[in-house]
């Protein structure tokens, strides 16, 4: 099994964010996806997930867990 290292760059601010996953290992772009709401506090990277808070539009916050590089939701959780 392949292990990759990934980082985030947040791109926007909004209903226009979107986030990059970049190649830590190469320095570049490999893939990029939007948040569903907006990213309360940090993101937390780990292996191939990235977790993070979003708000909602009722005020209530989800968290998502994404695959990465693909951006793919595998997780939600209440937060």
């Amino acid at each position: 099994m392949e292990h990759n290292s990934y980082t985030i760059s947040q791109v926007g601010y909004g209903s226009g964010t979107y986030l990059k996953v970049i190649d830590a290992m190469k320095g570049v772009q490999v893939g990029q996806f939007a948040p569903r709401g907006e990213i309360n506090g940090p993101w937390v990277v780990n292996g191939n997930h990235v977790s993070f808070v979003c708000s909602q539009a009722d005020g209530s916050k989800v968290g998502y867990v994404h695959k990465l590089p693909s951006g793919s939701v595998v997780n939600t959780f209440r937060a």
